[in-house]
């Protein structure tokens, strides 16, 4: 079950970089389109093979070329036509690395050390249905994130020419669904894997969305003004407002 949602997860992820973010790549990007469309073709490739060979890849050199792969990606995605950038390059390259390690604690056997391999569940089959059946539920909350956020979304803390305030579907309660999705999508996994590992990987992305999101939340304060600010007053973070 720990490897279907492995495969699972990789698909998920070469769909948002490469499939999602194409849908609005016209009007956010001024590569032109046959570019694209041949930058799109070999990172599906690229990934098909990466997908095809995994099991013979060592794993360090998986983790290695899937991070290698995620930042050419990214960076062949991301709008260029921004007014407003939140971050630093850096902070980008950092949130690569804190994923690398969370899905490495998730999938990789190795990372299973002392206390970190220790079960804080049961392996039962009712435990493993349920995370899985989460991991699916989280994954699906994003993608439909995905959908309403449509030329908006980007890896980037960036605010992007035309911008404005998204609070059609998921946004309507929280103003990050997105990170909410993929956290429970983590937290449905990590009770697949059933180890403390797991939980750390959790942990270390929650940290990681918390920082970004309210950093986030700064600069479309900064650009929406009291729109935001009412927004802010109806909608909760990660989880709706109760």
């Amino acid at each position: 079950m720990l490897r279907v949602l492995a495969y699972i997860w990789a698909m998920f992820g070469a769909y948002w970089v490469m499939f999602a973010p194409a849908i609005s790549a016209p009007a956010v990007s001024s590569v032109p389109r046959y570019l694209q469309k041949s930058r799109l073709a070999f990172l599906a490739i690229t990934f098909a093979l990466l997908l095809w060979k995994a099991h013979a890849i060592p794993p360090i050199w998986l983790i290695v070329v899937g991070l290698a792969w995620s930042g050419v990606a990214l960076y062949w995605v991301a709008p260029k036509k921004t007014t407003h950038s939140g971050e630093y390059p850096f902070y980008r390259v950092l949130r690569l690395l804190i994923g690398a390690i969370a899905f490495s604690l998730l999938f990789w056997d190795k990372t299973a050390i002392g206390v970190l391999g220790t079960r804080f569940v049961p392996q039962r089959s009712a435990i493993l249905g349920t995370g899985f059946i989460t991991a699916l539920v989280g994954l699906g909350i994003a993608a439909w994130a995905r959908v309403h956020l449509g030329r908006y979304w980007s890896d980037k803390v960036v605010i992007q020419a035309g911008h404005r305030l998204v609070r059609s579907g998921p946004y309507a309660q929280v103003r990050h669904p997105i990170y909410s999705g993929v956290l429970l999508g983590i937290a449905g996994t990590a009770l697949v894997v059933g180890e403390w590992r797991a939980l750390a990987s959790l942990l270390l992305m929650s940290v990681n969305y918390t920082v970004k999101a309210k950093r986030e939340d700064q600069i479309l304060a900064e650009r929406f003004a009291e729109e935001f600010r009412s927004y802010q007053r109806n909608t909760g973070m990660l989880l709706p407002r109760i």
